[in-house]
This record gives structure tokens, C-alpha cells and sequence, in this order.
């Protein structure tokens, strides 16, 4: 029985990850590799990114807005600034372009519903965008923990 009850909650857990997920790749829109951004920044496959951003448009508390920003510098801190590989940093880019393979994917940060955001490229797949500041140390730490196996 017991068993059944963590087979029932760990598919529960997942159903949940996969409509948080889906619900910001509404934002995420696959383009033609020739769209060019406004104002932007484009990545393209093997160099990954993790992207601090802020659609100033949305009001939002300034505690709200100092934890994304403190969060975000400890990040930074921890991968540290951006390389070859690698950009990590905040940014006031009103798009970022992802080219992975035969994709190109556009983010349009001033459509975002909510003030900020953290936007996750890992060079192979689509996009991920996370608002929670709190989870971002784990988000950041899961998603790229293959790569540090």
C-alpha cells in the first residue's frame, strides 16, 4: 500500500513540474533562424546561458524585485561571469534567441506577465523560464547537474 501512495505522489509531483513548465513555454515561440530580435541577445548551441531578466512594464514589490536581484548576484557568484560557454548575468534585453540544431526559439521578456524571471538554456534543448526567486539556487543547480558529474 504503501507503495501504491509514493507511486501516486511522485506521479502527482511530475504532473504538477510539467504544467508549471508548460505554462511559461507559452512564451516561447519557435522563429525562423533569420527573425531578428529587438534589442536582444541570441545564443546558439553549445554556449548555454542563465538570463536574469525583468519586463519593467509589470509592477512588482521592491522586496520582490531585490530578492530576484540578490538571488541572481549569488549565482553569478557561484558559475561565475560569462565565458565562452557559459553567460550568466542579469540583463535588460527585451528578447533572447535560442539556436539549437534546426530550432531557433524567441523569448519576448516584455509579454512576460510577471515582473521577473530567470531564463535557463542548456545549448541542447528548448528554453526554460522560472519567476520563483526563491527556487532558482535549485532550479540552476538541477538543470545543469549532468553536466558536472
Amino acid at each position: 500500500m504503501k507503495n501504491s501512495q509514493k507511486s501516486i505522489k511522485l506521479v502527482a509531483y511530475y504532473l504538477i513540474i510539467i504544467f508549471l513548465n508548460s505554462c511559461s513555454s507559452r512564451y516561447i515561440k519557435l522563429v525562423s533562424p533569420d527573425t531578428k530580435t529587438e534589442f536582444g541577445i541570441t545564443l546558439t548551441t553549445p554556449s548555454q546561458g542563465i538570463f536574469f531578466v525583468e519586463n519593467e512594464k509589470v509592477g512588482a514589490s521592491k522586496n520582490k524585485i531585490e530578492i530576484h536581484t540578490k538571488t541572481a548576484n549569488s549565482i553569478y557568484n557561484n558559475y561565475g561571469p560569462a565565458t565562452d560557454k557559459r553567460f550568466v548575468g542579469r540583463t535588460n534585453a527585451r528578447q533572447l534567441k535560442f539556436n539549437v540544431k534546426d530550432k531557433t526559439y524567441l523569448i519576448d521578456i516584455t509579454k512576460f506577465k510577471k515582473r521577473t524571471a530567470m531564463v535557463l538554456f542548456n545549448g541542447e534543448s528548448k528554453p526554460i523560464i522560472k519567476y520563483n526567486a526563491k527556487n532558482y539556487n535549485a532550479v540552476v543547480k538541477d538543470y545543469f547537474a549532468a553536466q558536472y558529474k
